[in-house]
């Protein structure tokens, strides 16, 4: 059974070592290539002393809020694998000494980088972070669930850095590195729709499912399909 719910975009703000302003974001629309690189951005909208502890990740995924405008909203992380290197690094710590540094796991978490963006800015705004194949597909279900019960805008971020080499074997698009945030309201400009795959619909071949889909929502593109698993993702500009 086809399901279909609707939302729009308010503003949206991306980030990579590859695009760093708008105009460019908006030429890789019209020639998507790999994002790569190890720079992160100076997120000078951040405390010293919380922007300290940010690697490349958090600075990237906060960098993009720092360009939207502050709202007290519900927010929406959305990583794959979230502090991967960090995350390494903390796993190579407890191998060699059998401890770990606090702050540093603090840090690894999966909600930690909105949390400490929401605890620098003293926002109360509900938190949700996930990890998940469907990538931007699961934030945006969620989003339109908070629609339903009543939120007037929710924000969802989405970032990937690039993995630490020795997990490359087991994932695709390891070399990856951006983040991106869109505000959504409760408009009926886009559609979103799933269903039970019936074939395969794949997305381009040299960018992830998440760029894919941020590719397609800041173009002119009427629609945009892939398939997830067992599962048949649409958009579909109303």
């Amino acid at each position: 059974m086809d399901q279909r719910s609707y939302f729009g975009i308010e503003s949206w703000a991306a980030w990579s070592p590859s695009l760093k302003t708008v105009s460019d974001w908006l030429s890789w629309v019209e020639n998507p290539f790999a994002l790569v690189g190890s720079e992160k951005p100076k997120i000078e909208g951040i405390q010293p002393i919380n922007r300290r502890r940010l690697k490349q990740l958090g600075g990237m995924a906060l960098e993009t809020i720092l360009n939207l405008p502050q709202k007290q909203a519900p927010i929406i992380f959305c990583s794959q694998h979230g502090e991967s290197t960090r995350c390494y690094e903390l796993l190579n710590e407890l191998t060699e000494t059998g401890q770990l540094s606090p702050q540093s796991f603090s840090l690894a978490v999966h909600n930690s980088i909105p949390s400490l963006y929401t605890i620098d800015k003293k926002l109360n705004s509900n938190v949700i972070a996930m990890s998940s194949n469907a990538g931007i597909f699961s934030a945006l279900t969620e989003a339109i669930g908070l629609f339903a019960d009543g939120e007037k805008g929710v924000r969802i971020i989405v970032a990937e850095e690039p993995l630490p080499e020795i997990y490359w074997p087991y994932c695709e698009f390891y070399h990856e590195a951006f983040a991106y945030a869109i505000d959504l309201i409760p408009a009926k400009d886009f559609f979103l729709s799933f269903s039970v795959a019936k074939e395969v619909k794949t997305t381009e071949a040299n960018i992830s499912i998440n760029l894919s889909v941020l590719r397609y929502l800041i173009s002119d593109m009427l629609s945009y399909q892939t398939t997830i698993d067992n599962t048949s993702w649409r958009l579909e500009r109303v």
